[in-house]
């Protein structure tokens, strides 16, 4: 991305369930034109990007207010002013429905539709912009490990333990995952041997959970879980050094 960028807003979106009676649809259209504001906002599209409720879900069929074709279609028209902002996209739980029973995955359509860079279960990203104030003014680089998410539990605790099971599977300087419908977000050191100059470094690493625009409905009142505060958890990248954070 540019080196001019001294700074870079990365906005995980998922869990829209598009299709779904209680989606805020009026906060995400809010979130298209907050994107499209300012040239640095980037989007990674992380799954149950519609709700897709199809017979044998979880969900009933009668609790969408379109069937999943048109959720599918909606969605790709609703995308398509900011598709250029969207780094990749990540399948989810409610997309991998139709996956099971006839190999149709409704997040592949739309990224194929879009020309979207499209990954079904996870993505490795590299963020590579703005200058680090050297001499050789070399660019910031980030790297960005996203999957949809899995697991559940009703305190935030599963949620942070569901996160930092991902670093027993890869490093990245910042972890993100959604599906739990909370906005959490905390950091921690690793410790890194560097076998060239013989010393232990600390690397701080950012985990991000970002939430969703389900309104409190349907399946969580028959579950009684806790409302969720809504929306996506923006991450800020300096581009004049390495330095991450995410805004609750």
């Amino acid at each position: 991305l540019p080196k001019e960028f001294e700074e870079l807003e990365l906005l995980p979106l998922g869990d829209i369930h598009y299709g779904s009676r209680s989606c805020n649809e009026e906060m995400f259209n809010a979130f298209s034109r907050y994107v499209l504001e300012k040239d640095n906002r980037y989007v990674i599209l992380n799954g149950d990007v519609i709700n897709n409720n199809v017979a044998g879900s979880v969900g009933s069929t009668f609790e969408d207010k379109m069937s999943p074709k048109d959720q599918k279609r909606e969605m790709i028209d609703l995308l398509r002013p900011i598709k250029n902002r969207i780094i990749c996209a990540i399948s989810g739980n409610h997309e991998a429905r139709t996956k099971k029973t006839n190999d149709d995955n409704p997040l592949e359509d739309i990224a194929y539709a879009l020309d979207l860079e499209y990954r079904e279960y996870d993505a490795f990203l590299k963020i590579k912009f703005g200058k680090n104030g050297g001499r050789e003014a070399k660019p910031v680089v980030y790297t960005v490990f996203v999957t949809h998410g899995f697991g559940g539990g009703r305190l935030p605790g599963s949620s942070v333990n569901n996160i930092e099971k991902l670093t027993l599977n890869c490093f990245a300087d910042i972890y993100i995952m959604g599906h739990v419908h909370k906005k959490l977000s905390y950091k921690a050191n690793y410790r890194m041997p560097d076998l060239y100059k013989n010393v232990v470094r600390e690397l701080e690493m950012l985990y991000v959970i970002s939430s969703s625009f389900q309104a409190y409905d349907g399946y969580a009142k028959r579950k009684q879980l806790r409302p969720s505060a809504l929306g996506v958890v923006p991450i800020i990248l300096d581009g004049r050094k390495k330095n991450a954070r995410a805004i609750l």
